[in-house]
């Protein structure tokens, strides 16, 4: 667990459930070092390391830049020495920069990590940032004591700080905290590189996701029944069921198929019809409004959810403060929702027709990949983009 050298011994870490004593009833060390001078054993002690952060608990040796990181230490049985202990926090791999300050002396001392991850975009994990942690005291005649605490067990970003540790390096106006991370309860909704994600308000992508399909199933069945089933006496072209309000682009959209002898009047797509419902020959109105009913779950057709800023600039965002990396913004794909009667440019413009009345037109539009917007029904659309 803790690697220590010149002859130190090790202990569990405090807190772990296994941390033993010191003799007195206190935490044992995380690591110490020994030598006998004047037939007195003169000990090392690491006492503690702790980060000192935004919803930090004690002794919390997960960190992003920024935080403090404590490390306290004390030289048993020669308190007098304890301000010439030498620390020094040693970067593990390219990818952390040093610390600030790169050592220092003293019984407690505060440093600060620092990052060299890149921010070209990647669709994988970035490496986590690891420190070891070095307390040397040096003695007369040449012998130092020093004790080294893995960066295995200490020190060592934990996925969530990962994650955090992005946006620091990104420079976002978003700086998520730990109460601000949460694992989806729809995966669909993550799709970053990461199995936890960010959210400006929590839980609010599900929510966005719910009124997303609550409006599109409005916008299905919303066809008006002019006159009541059965109704006798109409003319032939008495209007039994209309279509709903009209859709920017592409108009008014039925939903209903005639039954018994009444007609379409107006457009068909895929055999179905698009149109009003007239009443037909026998001036009987047969036909109930909404009879398709198509249960949609925009959930299946969800491209793009919550993104990191890694992730984000890997799909082609331009924008380093895109609403996917926080988690308030959701890409939807319905070229292949299984609607009778519907052509995929059309569906495109239901979807973000129901976007306009949730979020409001500014954030609601159609593209192609991360840059290009286009009007709904244009053939090279990909997906709506709907945002809050």
């Amino acid at each position: 667990m803790v690697l220590l050298l010149a002859g130190c011994t090790c202990s569990k870490r405090p807190g772990s459930g296994e941390e033993g004593t010191g003799g007195s009833g206190e935490p044992a060390p995380l690591g110490q070092d020994s030598t006998r001078r004047d037939g007195e054993e003169l000990v090392l002690e690491v006492l503690d390391v702790a980060v000192e952060g935004e919803g930090a608990e004690a002794s919390r040796t997960s960190f992003v830049t920024g935080e403090s990181i404590t490390a306290r230490g004390r030289v048993r049985n020669a308190e007098e020495l304890d301000s010439r202990i030498q620390w020094s926090l040693q970067p593990v791999g390219p990818h952390t920069g040093p610390a600030a300050p790169a050592s220092k002396e003293g019984r407690e001392v505060v440093f600060q990590a620092s990052s060299r991850v890149g921010t070209k975009g990647n669709r994988e994990p970035n490496p986590p940032l690891e420190y070891e942690l070095v307390a040397s005291l040096p003695l007369e005649g040449g012998e130092t004591l020093e004790v080294r605490l893995s960066p295995t067990t200490f020190l060592r970003q934990e996925e969530d700080d990962v994650l955090r540790q992005e946006y620091l390096d990104f420079g976002t106006r978003f700086q998520p905290g730990r109460a601000l991370l949460s694992i989806p309860g729809r995966p669909v909704l993550n799709t970053g590189n990461y199995t936890v994600i960010a959210e400006s308000e929590a839980g609010g992508l599900s929510r966005l996701l719910n009124e997303m399909d609550e409006r599109v199933r409005a916008l299905l069945q919303n066809d008006v029944q002019e006159k009541p089933v059965g109704t006798r006496g109409l003319t032939p072209r008495t209007v039994v069921v209309s279509p709903g309000a009209p859709i920017l682009t592409v108009g008014a959209l039925g939903d209903t198929d005639p039954q018994g002898d009444d007609v379409c009047s107006g457009p068909r797509v895929g055999g179905r019809c698009a149109g009003s419902i007239l009443a037909g020959p026998n001036g009987i109105a047969d036909t109930r409004a909404n009879n398709r009913e198509t249960q949609v779950k925009l959930e299946d057709f969800v491209s793009s959810a919550f993104r990191n800023p890694q992730r984000n600039r890997a799909a082609g965002s331009a924008t380093i403060n895109s609403r996917h990396t926080r988690g308030s913004a959701l890409d939807i794909d319905p070229r292949r929702m299984p609607i009778p009667g519907k052509t995929p440019q059309q569906l495109m413009c239901i979807v973000e027709a129901a976007g306009d009345t949730v979020v409001g037109e500014r954030d609601s539009f159609t593209e192609r990949g991360a840059t290009l917007f286009l009007a709904c029904d244009s053939p090279s659309a990909d997906h709506v983009h709907v945002q809050r």
